[in-house]
């Protein structure tokens, strides 16, 4: 017997702004990239499918960016991503996944259902500013847009010094990462103090590590310097009898 499907309690619907992407009326695509009205329309489509919505919440990203290596200029480069939308629905009565799809008129594949946990709608709610995610561009609150139900700036009024607190322990677990990458870059050479202040997240782990990075400066300035007496000298007797005279 197969797998009943159950209902979504929660949903994030993402996607951009191509016609060739939504399965609307040619009315209805007139209004894409407008939110407010794309949200009516989506949360019109849910609730003529038996849906019943307790909130739902719409943002435009139109300043996502991602970062690509330059080799020439041996640096990153900011490039954008496209324009998209996020919406998220929180159900008082939901469908499966494929119904709910169906009646948007998207795809299943940009339907997100919510990851196990208790926190998994607040941190779909957070999402929609890149509150916990300094890499990301960071909306304003502002900017989301309330389609139904509790005001999106009282959750993020109640919720903001939690969702910065993730904000933090994903700084420092994105730093920690880091730390090994920085250091070897730092002592094989493919990495110096400006490249660090040049990219945000290197920036942050160097401020909560600089003692070990600092110290990988040094041994790397103090290995150059051995390697320089070793050519002078064919060994580096001569740097150490000179360093401790």
């Amino acid at each position: 017997m197969a797998k009943r499907l159950a209902d979504l309690g929660i949903a994030q619907i993402t996607q951009d702004f191509l016609p060739e992407h939504w399965n609307w009326t040619d009315d209805e695509k007139k209004q894409l990239g407008n939110i407010d009205e794309m949200g009516k329309i989506i949360k019109t489509r849910l609730e003529k499918a038996g849906c019943e919505i307790q909130e739902m919440y719409a943002i435009e990203h139109d300043k996502d960016e991602k970062k690509l290596w330059n080799e020439y200029k041996h640096a990153y480069e900011i490039a954008f991503t496209s324009h998209h939308a996020h919406f998220i629905v929180k159900f008082k009565k939901g469908k499966t996944l494929p119904k709910i799809a169906s009646a948007i008129g998207i795809g299943e594949s940009y339907i997100e259902k919510p990851k196990s946990g208790r926190y998994a709608y607040d941190n779909m709610l957070s999402y929609l500013i890149h509150i916990k995610y300094p890499q990301k561009y960071q909306y304003a609150p502002s900017s989301v847009r309330t389609v139904a139900g509790k005001d999106y700036m009282e959750h993020y009024r109640e919720q903001r010094e939690t969702w910065m607190r993730g904000r933090a322990e994903k700084i420092t677990m994105t730093a920690k990462g880091l730390l090994n990458f920085l250091k070897v870059g730092i002592l094989s050479g493919e990495i110096a103090i400006e490249d660090i202040f040049m990219n945000e997240e290197w920036k942050l782990t160097y401020a909560l590590h600089k003692k070990m990075l600092d110290e990988a400066f040094e041994t790397k300035l103090l290995v150059a310097k051995m390697e320089k007496n070793f050519k002078e000298y064919g060994n580096c007797r001569g740097y150490i009898l000179k360093k401790h005279s």
